[in-house]
Formats: C-alpha cells, sequence, structure tokens
C-alpha cells in the first residue's frame, strides 16, 4: 500500500471518529481519582457507533506506545515470516531479568501474557528497520516514526499513539481492516485473550513506560459476548512514583462494569498482575 492510501485511511479513519456520536463521561474522573492518577479512557460501542470519553483532549494526544506495540510487532513479524508461529520457541538466555517470569523460554501466547520485552526486541531485530518501517506504515499505526533503534522505538524511541487510535487500530485488527495476513491476524487476537468467562472474553494487553521523563501507563483492548465485540477500550495516565502498576486494572474495570461491558468482577490472572512494560 502506497502512502496516499496510507493518507486516506488515516483521513477515513478521522471522519468515521467524527462522524461517529461522541459522549463526554466526565464522571470517569472518579476511578482515576481513587488510584490517585490523570488520564483519559476512551470507549467504543459498535452497536451504537458511538464514543464515550473522559477527558477527550489527552485521548486525541500521542504518547510512547510501550508493549502495547507488541500487538503491532507480533502483525509485523508473522507477515516477514521473522515470526513463524505461535509454537516458535525463543529461548531465554539465562541472564537475570527484570520480571521473573521473563526468565524462562517464551512462545508467542505467553511472550503477549506476560510482556516479554526481551523477546519482542528480538523479533524486532530480526525483522529489521526496513521491514519494521514498512509494516508500521501499512499499519497505519500511530505517527509512523520508527527512529530511535529498531528493538527501543516503541520503549523511549519516537513512536508515539493516542488512545483514540489505540482504539481505531484494535478496530481494525478485530474487524479485519489492517492491511495484513489473516493467519497473522487471528494468531495475535488469540493471543490477546486476557480472560474467557461464561460471560464475556477479554482480549487486552498493557504498557509501560518505564524510567523515562513522559512516563505513561496503558490498558488496551476490547470485550466480546456470544463471540460479538461491544465494546473497544484504551486508557492511559501518568503514573507517580508510587502507583501500583496493577492501578489500570482498578480504573479500567470500575469504568467497564460501570459502562455495562464487563458483567462480572473477575480475578486478575497472575501474569497480569504487575508488568511493567
Amino acid at each position: 500500500m502506497d502512502r496516499l492510501s496510507t493518507s486516506l485511511i488515516a483521513l477515513f479513519t478521522s471522519f468515521t471518529a467524527s462522524a461517529a456520536t461522541t459522549l463526554a463521561r466526565a464522571e470517569w474522573k472518579d476511578a482515576f481519582a481513587a488510584q490517585g492518577v490523570q488520564g483519559t479512557f476512551v470507549l467504543y460501542r459498535p452497536t451504537f457507533d458511538r464514543y464515550e470519553v473522559f477527558e477527550a483532549e489527552r485521548a486525541r494526544a500521542r504518547y510512547l506506545p510501550a508493549s502495547t506495540f507488541k500487538i503491532a510487532n507480533a502483525l509485523i513479524a508473522l507477515d516477514a515470516g521473522t515470526l513463524r508461529d505461535q509454537h516458535e520457541v525463543f529461548r531465554w538466555d539465562g541472564r537475570p531479568k527484570m520480571r521473573r517470569a521473563w526468565e524462562r523460554d517464551h512462545a508467542l501466547d505467553s511472550g503477549m501474557r506476560e510482556s516479554v520485552v526481551w523477546m519482542f526486541q528480538e523479533i524486532a531485530r530480526r525483522t529489521g528497520k526496513s521491514r519494521m518501517k514498512e509494516g508500521v506504515r501499512r499499519l497505519g499505526y500511530g505517527n509512523e516514526d520508527i527512529g530511535g533503534g529498531v528493538d527501543l522505538f516503541w520503549l523511549q524511541g519516537n513512536l508515539r499513539i493516542s488512545a483514540m487510535e489505540q482504539v481505531d487500530f484494535l478496530r481494525r485488527l478485530r474487524e479485519g481492516r489492517l492491511e495484513t495476513q489473516a493467519r497473522s491476524a487471528r494468531l495475535v487476537r488469540n493471543a490477546l485473550v486476557m480472560e474467557r468467562t461464561p460471560g464475556y472474553t477479554l482480549y487486552a494487553k498493557t504498557g509501560t513506560t518505564g524510567g523515562t521523563r513522559a512516563a505513561v501507563a496503558w490498558w488496551v483492548g476490547w470485550i466480546e459476548q456470544d463471540g460479538a465485540p461491544v465494546a473497544y477500550f484504551a486508557m492511559n495516565y501518568t503514573p507517580g512514583p508510587r502507583t501500583p502498576c496493577a492501578a489500570r486494572f482498578a480504573i479500567g474495570r470500575s469504568i467497564l462494569r460501570e459502562a455495562g461491558v464487563l458483567r462480572q468482577a473477575a480475578a486478575l490472572r497472575r501474569i497480569s498482575e504487575c508488568p511493567r512494560a
């Protein structure tokens, strides 16, 4: 897809977002205040073609995606063949890592679930700058700028994306509208399953920039009921030095339950308690 096509997609996305109904949800501030942070939450209900937004200005502002970029990273690598499939094993080098869960071998599903930075850095190096640049452009991901190192640009480099853009990206992934192979999209969607209950399935990914001047914590995803998406969401906030990393789940679940798209509160799975990437 050429640059003109990418620009047209961006224009269409902007038009679609502006054409949809947007509802301000000022009351969601209480969920953020309870954790002592400032942030934004974007919810999109496909049934009503409606956005519900807390802090609209921040929702349009772009931030480092951190490990939410693992979604795009995996899609690009699967398309390029630098990640073979969900079964390919990436071997731990035996050195201490930031998290104990990273100190073992991983494949796509566990690497996504545990947010294994070293694994996805290896994938990015395999893909290389040229194919990565083309892949990010083809996906229309954020500002499409991969400056800052092929294995660092989403963690501390130039890549930026807004909460509104995150929701659009996830919609295109779920609806099969991304410029990516159907197999790649299916494998990545499967890797994003965080919870599967009788009432809903939650697909989600965390992201956190650690030790940067512009710290941000993300939680993005969508919820399906009876096999159909009922809501897409993206939230980010500025964490303080004492903000628990699980604050995103407390905020997000509170809002999703209040919005009526999360039918029941479920215990967080251990692997999602405190991702630092």
